[in-house]
């Protein structure tokens, strides 16, 4: 029996759904379908947390519902299923909350918050999520640097970005935050930068970034 979750944004655990399954949970990269088959299956099922599929998907790869697995679905492809048999479709009703980099980035500078493990895990685990907080908290940590020595209207320009509610965080940041303490987070960017253009996503190095960035930077 394999389960459709019809879902707008992915999800990646079943908590909120009450399906009473065992499962594990699997990358939609790491997914063969090709090779799969009914014979000495495992009794978990396998839920692809990563990616949605549409029906098309699983048809090319001559997919056998009875199989023991859960896949994501927009609802958009739902009627294309229904016709097929051993199905069940759960729709998602829970509403998730949007992750956003300054999310994470206002923890890392605040010493009176600590870090949120679901932040932590969603920004660290898939690598176009940490890209996404690495570029914003990057370019957070070098307004900083030269907002000590240039005055805020010639940073927008050498940032061609508007001179905002950013620079209001920076200017209070600033009263707080040391120069060797931006060094130090800056000397944390460049070395992790070299680790990432010399070998592929590694989870355990971004984890680690963000909680030294916030030893470095919380005030």
């Amino acid at each position: 029996m394999t389960y459709l979750i019809v879902t707008d944004s992915l999800i990646d655990n079943l908590e909120n759904l009450n399906l009473d399954l065992q499962y594990k949970k699997i990358s939609k990269d790491s997914l063969n379908l090709n090779e799969q088959s009914s014979l000495f299956e495992d009794p978990l099922y396998k839920f692809v947390y990563d990616g949605f599929f549409t029906y098309k998907n699983l048809q090319d790869n001559q997919y056998n519902f009875s199989l023991r697995y859960i896949f994501q679905i927009k609802k958009s492809n739902l009627q294309k299923f229904q016709n097929i048999e051993n199905l069940t479709v759960v729709h998602n009703s829970y509403i998730v909350k949007e992750k956003y980099p300054w999310d994470l980035s206002n923890i890392i500078f605040n010493k009176n918050k600590n870090l949120d493990s679901d932040l932590l895990f969603y920004f660290s685990n898939k690598e176009n999520n940490f890209r996404s907080f690495f570029n914003f908290f990057t370019k957070e940590v070098f307004r900083l640097k030269l907002l000590l020595n240039v005055n805020a209207d010639e940073v927008s320009k050498i940032l061609n970005e508007k001179k905002d509610y950013k620079y209001e965080k920076a200017d209070g940041l600033l009263k707080k935050l040391s120069a060797n303490n931006l060094d130090e987070a800056i000397n944390l960017v460049y070395k992790l930068e070299e680790k990432m253009l010399k070998a592929s996503y590694n989870q355990e190095n971004s984890k680690r970034f963000i909680i030294a960035a916030k030893q470095k930077l919380q005030v």
